[in-house]
């Protein structure tokens, strides 16, 4: 009897560290996430229509919501590679602005949801803990690896927790992975 405890138990234990190693290599790689100061409104509206533009009516809400190809400069360079069409063979990062009052020099959670068009989520939710807020208007951005995205016509929205509990959230973005 006590051979057989010790046999399932051993064999119990090894499918447990089997089953946490695979879950590891199928998560693949963590997100980049980070964040840009907005200086004024410069840089938040685009000529070619993929951001979301709207008028303030409030010091706390996300104002642009849009996807771009990776970028390291300012959050108008971002707003310039912005469009809605990319490849399975390239990185996308995808971007939201927010006002805030008081929000400079604290941090930030990050949360990303990508829908297939039944509404489900598509792949598994994308998460950044601890992003810096350089400013109280901030465009947040976290960078997926090419071939994180299957193909198809998604929707998405990413989510902003600041330190103080407030949550922002953009509206529905579309995105087109070929």
């Amino acid at each position: 009897m006590r051979r057989t405890m010790v046999c399932y138990g051993t064999a119990a234990l090894a499918l447990a560290l089997w089953f946490m190693a695979t879950a590891l290599a199928v998560a693949g790689p963590v997100p980049i996430a980070g964040a840009r100061p907005v200086l004024g409104d410069a840089g938040v509206a685009s000529k070619n229509g993929v951001v979301a533009d709207a008028a303030p009516t409030s010091f706390a809400e996300v104002t642009a919501a849009f996807t771009a190809s990776p970028t390291t400069g300012t959050l108008g360079d971002a707003v310039e590679a912005s469009r809605a069409t990319f490849s399975t063979t390239e990185p996308v990062e995808f971007d939201a602005v927010v006002l805030e009052s008081g929000l400079a020099g604290k941090t930030a959670n990050l949360r990303l949801f990508i829908f297939d068009p039944r509404g489900r989520l598509a792949v598994a939710e994308f998460f950044v803990n601890g992003v810096a807020a350089p400013a109280d208007r901030t465009g947040f951005f976290l960078q997926v690896n090419a071939g994180a995205l299957p193909t198809g016509r998604f929707k998405w929205l990413m989510v902003v927790v600041d330190v103080f509990g407030n949550t922002f959230v953009t509206p529905f973005q579309g995105l087109e992975i070929q």
